[in-house]
This record gives C-alpha cells, structure tokens and sequence, in this order.
C-alpha cells in the first residue's frame, strides 16, 4: 500500500479521478482487500486533505474536488461485496444535523454492508424530523451517527432521546465527540464509537430489542445552548459587523475574511455545544481551532482575542455562556506569542 501512496496522492492533488481509480483498480485486481485499501489510501488521503486545507495550502473547492473522488471510490470498492441477506439486521447510518462531512459516514456505511449488515445510508445535514419519522417506519436495530463539526453537536440532544425513547440504540462517533464517550453520553448517545471496530463490537453486542431509555433532564445550561442557538443569526453577525468595521477602507479584503462568515456560525455553534455537554474544553478547542486558521491566512495575532471579547458582549444576560468563554481564553500574552 505504500507504493500506491504517492501515486494516489499525486492523482488526487491534480484533481484526477481517472488516476485515482487506476491506482485503487490496480490494488483491487491484485487481491488486496477493499476495507485494507479504505484504510491504508484512502483514509490517510482524505485526513491529508483536511490538514492542507486548515493550513491555507488548499482551497474549499479543491478540498470538495478531492473529497468527491475519495467518496466516489469509496462506493465503487464496495460495490463487490455480495448483497446482504434479507433477514440481516438493518441500521441507519447518517451525519447529525448541520454537518456536511459525510466521508466517515459513508465509509461507516460502506464497510457495515460488507460486514453483512443491511444499511439505510442517510449522508449529511438530515431533517430531524424527516430522520426520526423514517427511523420510526424502518424500526433500525441501531441508528450510528457520524460527526466531525463540532458545533454540529448542538442541537442533538432532542433527536438522540426522541431516538433512544423508543427503544433503539444510538451509537456516535467522529472527530467531534472527542477521545472519549463523555460528550457522547451527555446527549443521551447509546454508547460512542472510535472506529469501525468498535462499531462492529458495539452491534454485535446490541440485542434484537431493548427497552425505551428514559427521557434526560434539561438544566440551565441547556436552556443557555437554546438561546444561543435561536440568537446565533444575531450573535455571529454582530461580530462580523464589528471586525468588518474596522477594515472598511482597506484597499482590498484580507484573505481570511472570505471564510470568515462560516467560521464564525461554527464558533457559535461550538458555544452552545459545550454548554449542551458540559464539556468547556470545547471552546478550548475552537480557540486553538480559530487561531490556527486565521494565522496561517495572514491574520493579525490579536484578531482571536478581540473576537472572543466581541462574542462575550451579546451574552451578557448569559452567565454560564459567558463563563465557558472566559475559561478558553488564552492568557495575556500566549495568542501573540504564537
């Protein structure tokens, strides 16, 4: 596989769909297992993309082109594996609401059917309710969902218990989540998933029907996430507007400035997460997340600093809010010596 390395990289970074499949066509006709070629080319080339991408190397649509021929291979190594049985238990793979990465997912999917599972696909950014009504008429043994965004945490915690209140076993897994199952339980998750593996074990280990779980408690940091969710069409604008202020008679935009907008509706995003999980190094994480960005697109030092005092303004009325974006502040001095 590592032969086929440079190679496959080398189509992807030119935007070659025909190379790449060559490649992955090659490693197929020579007997190499299509889950041992996921894992060993594919995998590694699509976390690569990402990386090039938060270092300002790559742009959106470069990183969407690439994707797009990852996917597609995806799908067509799998398309080799025999039909699963009719009787075969079946599960609902999907993205959680608001996020568009649906390359874990996939390869989720894709890699259950070969296992011999029978797989309702849903791909990315599903209708809560459209998702809940065709989990109630399909009666899944399980519902797996995948996030990488973690704003997109959010707003899940409703779904999961709609979800787990009916009996059905929802298992989480992804970039988001973290390295361990406590934001994943804080939602009201079955149980969090690290890989492929352990969503093969979690399965197994489910049984063919489980009671209804219990429906969790709503607190004050919930009733803040809600708030900040119904205001963030307010919040995230607010700071927009201030920082865009400040650069109004530049000759020409800076280059972070084109993204900007999506970015902050993810820090946004990740406030009412955290709060939604209890988890503050959340807001960690996106600070870190937000500094490496804007530096590597040429951004002032101090720009992070003066979004997060911007951000700190229109929660006022919003202690604990307030509070887990206090604690993630750097301390005086470390943003600029970055």
């Amino acid at each position: 596989m590592d032969d086929a390395w440079e190679e496959y990289w080398s189509a992807l970074h030119r935007g070659d769909r025909h190379a790449a499949l060559a490649v992955v066509r090659r490693l197929h006709d020579a007997g190499a297992d299509p889950v041992k070629i996921i894992d060993g080319l594919v995998m590694p080339a699509q976390e690569r993309i990402g990386e090039l991408w938060l270092e300002g190397e790559w742009s959106i649509a470069e990183e969407h082109a690439a994707t797009a021929i990852n996917e597609g291979l995806v799908h067509w190594l799998c398309s080799f594996a025999e039909s699963p049985a009719s009787d075969a238990p079946l599960v609902v793979v999907s993205c959680l609401e608001r996020e568009r990465h649906a390359f874990p997912a996939l390869v989720v999917a894709e890699t259950l059917m070969i296992a011999g599972y029978r797989v309702n696909y849903v791909g990315s950014d599903p209708e809560p309710g459209d998702l809940l009504r065709q989990i109630l008429t399909l009666k899944p043994r399980a519902v797996l969902f995948s996030a990488s965004l973690t704003s997109s945490l959010a707003g899940q915690k409703s779904l999961l218990g709609s979800i787990r209140a009916i009996g059905i076993p929802v298992v989480v897994g992804g970039r988001a989540f973290g390295g361990d199952d406590r934001r994943a339980l804080a939602l009201g998750a079955t149980a969090h998933a690290r890989g492929i593996d352990d969503v093969l074990r979690l399965l197994a280990d489910q049984p063919p029907g489980r009671e209804p779980g219990q429906s969790m408690s709503l607190g004050p940091a919930d009733e803040e996430a809600a708030w900040v969710l119904e205001y963030a069409g307010e919040i995230a604008p607010y700071v927009l507007r201030a920082i865009a202020h400040r650069h109004e008679h530049d000759l020409e935009w800076p280059p972070w400035w084109t993204e900007f907008e999506s970015h902050m509706d993810h820090v946004v995003g990740c406030l009412a997460a955290a709060l939604v999980t209890g988890d503050e190094t959340i807001m960690v994480e996106v600070r870190d997340w937000m500094t490496q960005v804007l530096a590597r697109r040429g951004a002032d030092a101090g720009l992070v600093g003066e979004i997060w005092e911007l951000l700190a303004e229109p929660l006022r009325a919003r202690p604990l809010a307030r509070l887990y974006l206090a604690g993630s502040a750097a301390p005086a001095g470390l943003a600029e010596a970055r």
